[in-house]
C-alpha cells in the first residue's frame, strides 16, 4: 500500500494524513494537512495545493471543499490535496514566513539544509516529484489585492508546457498568461515542477474576502481539470476563443498612502489610463496609477482604502 506522508492511498476511500514539515521554535511538528482520494480504477496523480503564500486562504478553503464533495467512485487515478502548504505563513496571515522572511514562492528549488523556509520548498518539490502527475497551483490576491478569475501557465515547446496550456484552456476561463522565462518572476514551485516535466496550470481567484463565486470558481477549475485529465467523467468545457497574454507589467507604489481604485480588475486599458491613486491623511492625491501599455488586461488592484507603503506591488496588467 503507498503512503503520501502518512496518509494511505487506498483504492475506493479517502484518507487523510499529514506531511512533517520540520519543527516550530518551540519543537512542536509543523504538521502539513493531507486530504487524499483514490478510485478503484488506476489514473494518474493530481496534487492540488493552496496558501504557498498564507494570506491567500481562498485556496485552501476550495480544496477542502472540494475533497468534501468529491465522489470518489467517479474517481480514476488519485487526488491529493494539500490546503495550506506554508503553514508558519498561513498562521501569521501573510505572504512571508514569520519565521525567516521569506516568500516562499520565490526561493525554490530550496535547500534541505537551509532556513526553515528553504527547507519546507526542498520537501515539498521532492514529495511533488515522487507523487504526481500533474499540479494545481492556488493563488488569490491575498489580503491586499485582488484579482480575476485567470490561468498561468509556462510557456515553451516542451511536452510539458504545451500539456500545461491544454489543460489551462479546459478549466473555465478564457484569460490564460503564459509566463516566458525571460522577464517572468524566478523560484516559484511551478517553474520547479515544470523542471521535473510534469505539467501545471495555476489558478488565480479572488482576495481578501472569500465569496461564494470565487469558492465555485476554484472548486469548477479543479474539477474541469480533473475531467480533461479523465479522472473524472464529464467533458472539460473549451472555450470558443482565448485571451492569451505574454507579457506581464508589475506596478509598485511611489509614495505610501491609501490606496484608491479607479478601474475594476478584468478591465482592458490603454496607455494613460487611470489605475487607481493613493491619497495621504489629509485626503489629498499624492500619485496617480497609470497603464503603461496599450490593450492592457489589468489583472490585479488593491483593495480599496487598502494602507499602501512606498514600492509595495499595487497592480498587475498583462499584454499581448
Amino acid at each position: 500500500m503507498k503512503n503520501i506522508g502518512t496518509a494511505k492511498v487506498i483504492p475506493g476511500e479517502k484518507t487523510e494524513g499529514y506531511l512533517h514539515a520540520g519543527t516550530d521554535i518551540d519543537g512542536a511538528s509543523f504538521k502539513i494537512p493531507l486530504l487524499v482520494a483514490a478510485g478503484k480504477e488506476e489514473g494518474p496523480t493530481i496534487w492540488v495545493h493552496g496558501c504557498i503564500h498564507g494570506d491567500e486562504f481562498g485556496g485552501a478553503a476550495s480544496i477542502i471543499r472540494f475533497f468534501e464533495e468529491l465522489n470518489v467512485q467517479e474517481l480514476r487515478g488519485t487526488f491529493v490535496g494539500v490546503p495550506v502548504t506554508n503553514l508558519p505563513s498561513f498562521k501569521g496571515w501573510s505572504r512571508i514566513s514569520p519565521l525567516d522572511g521569506a516568500n516562499l514562492n520565490r526561493i525554490f528549488p530550496g535547500n534541505p539544509k537551509g532556513t526553515y523556509s528553504q527547507r519546507l520548498a526542498h520537501l515539498l518539490l521532492s514529495t511533488i516529484k515522487e507523487t504526481a502527475d500533474y499540479v494545481l497551483d492556488l493563488h488569490s490576491g491575498g489580503l491586499a489585492l485582488h484579482v480575476d478569475y485567470f490561468m498561468i501557465c509556462k510557456g515553451g515547446d516542451s511536452d510539458a508546457a504545451q500539456k500545461s496550456l491544454w489543460l489551462a484552456e479546459r478549466m473555465g476561463s478564457k484569460v490564460i498568461w503564459v509566463t516566458e522565462q525571460e522577464g517572468s518572476v524566478g523560484g516559484t514551485i511551478t517553474d520547479h515542477v515544470m523542471e521535473f516535466g510534469i505539467p501545471n496550470v495555476t489558478i488565480e481567484v479572488g482576495g481578501g474576502h472569500i465569496s461564494e463565486k470565487h469558492e465555485h470558481q476554484f472548486k469548477d477549475s479543479i474539477k474541469n481539470a480533473m475531467k480533461a485529465l479523465e479522472l473524472l467523467p464529464g467533458d472539460a468545457p473549451v472555450q470558443k476563443e482565448y485571451e492569451i497574454y505574454r507579457k506581464g507589467d508589475f506596478i509598485f507604489a511611489g509614495e505610501g498612502g491609501l490606496f484608491v481604485p479607479a478601474s475594476k480588475v478584468g478591465s482592458i486599458l490603454n496607455k494613460g489610463d487611470l489605475i487607481g491613486t493613493i491619497i495621504n491623511l489629509h485626503g489629498k492625491v499624492v500619485e496617480e496609477i497609470r497603464c503603461s501599455d496599450d490593450n492592457a488586461y489589468l489583472a490585479a488592484t488593491g483593495h480599496p482604502y487598502w494602507p499602501t507603503e512606498q514600492g509595495r506591488l499595487i497592480a498587475e496588467t498583462y499584454t499581448k
